[in-house]
């Protein structure tokens, strides 16, 4: 039980390393209203010992960030507000609002990418996960849930494949030609937004590659696993794949508006919440009369909120990007 996360703070006196056993959940609040606030938060945490070593791993990690203030540069990822791709983007778009004059970016690469955004080698925090590397499955017939959609383009036609979206096909190199899942087609219209997406050239041999969130160790490793091939990273750029389908493949516009509305209704509910004593009643009250012994670090964080005129100038800002949101502007 957890929502683990490392936040780490570098500045002229060095590497600071930190740990929330719920901080994973915490990540909008946390960094919204900018590198100040976002620094008191993170000084709040649980400062680990030994900076180059004591990082969560890929298996552990929810989500977190690192603050570097020496380079103005801030890489995050996390956050059960932005599951959803629209809302994602909408934060991004506000950290670049209220993170005036820093580069923001979105670790794809979970743990992985903050690690190297401190200095410290991906090796310390890479641990494979099979699963996440196994082949995907072919959906039901219900395409409600979020999807992995691959789509392959050989002797002028494409095909779709809507698969499970725990499992990312990239994984799969050149072979996945070889032995293609089944439930191919010619016409796909999706109800939602993909998790994520590979599109396949095969007379170009191209590899277009997304990810609406995380594969750890995928993005590093892209190269190798597809060898002879140009492998292009698109970041979260759905579009990109649509775009090379031809209309074989349709998705719903978003509405950046109302994911904004809703990320910001969710960061108010975030502030002032601590998550610590709610998740002590629950353990109590599963416990009953039965003795629990508790991980030392799951009371590992401090609940610090922005100050009421940082979240102000938060609202100002969600403001000023709705104006921009708006069809029309």
């Amino acid at each position: 039980m957890g929502a683990r996360a490392n936040f780490a703070l570098i500045d002229e006196d060095g590497l600071r390393l930190h740990y929330s056993h719920w901080g994973a959940d915490r990540v909008c609040s946390a960094l919204v209203a900018g590198p100040v606030a976002a620094g008191r938060f993170i000084s709040a945490q649980h400062r680990c010992d030994d900076p180059s070593r004591d990082w969560l791993d890929d298996a552990w990690a929810e989500g977190g960030a690192v603050v570097d203030h020496t380079a103005r540069n801030l890489v995050f990822y996390g956050g059960q507000l932005l599951l959803e791709l629209p809302c994602k983007r909408v934060f991004l778009a506000l950290l670049a609002l209220t993170w005036p004059g820093w580069t923001v970016r979105w670790a794809y690469d979970g743990i992985g990418d903050l690690a190297a955004a401190a200095g410290v080698a991906r090796s310390v925090v890479r641990r494979p996960d099979e699963e996440e590397r196994v082949m995907p499955g072919e959906t039901e017939t219900d395409l409600e849930w979020e999807v992995h959609l691959l789509t392959v383009r050989a002797a002028g036609e494409t095909t779709a494949y809507p698969l499970f979206s725990e499992a990312h096909t990239a994984w799969q190199g050149p072979g996945l030609l070889e032995r293609p899942p089944s439930g191919g087609r010619s016409r796909l219209d999706l109800p939602t937004t993909p998790a994520s997406g590979l599109h396949v050239d095969v007379a170009a041999r191209t590899a277009g590659v997304w990810l609406g969130a995380c594969s750890t160790g995928l993005v590093p490793e892209l190269d190798g696993l597809w060898p002879g091939w140009r492998v292009e990273f698109w970041e979260d750029r759905y579009e990109e794949q649509i775009a090379r389908c031809g209309g074989a493949v349709t998705v719903p516009d978003p509405d950046p508006p109302a994911a904004l509305d809703g990320l910001i209704s969710g960061i108010a509910r975030e502030r002032g919440h601590d998550p610590v004593p709610g998740m002590l009643d629950a353990v109590r009250r599963h416990a009953g009369d039965r003795e629990v012994e508790l991980n030392p670090y799951f009371t590992a964080h401090r609940q610090v909120d922005a100050s009421g005129t940082e979240w102000a100038a938060v609202l100002s800002a969600a403001t000023d990007l709705r104006a921009r949101l708006a069809p029309g502007s």
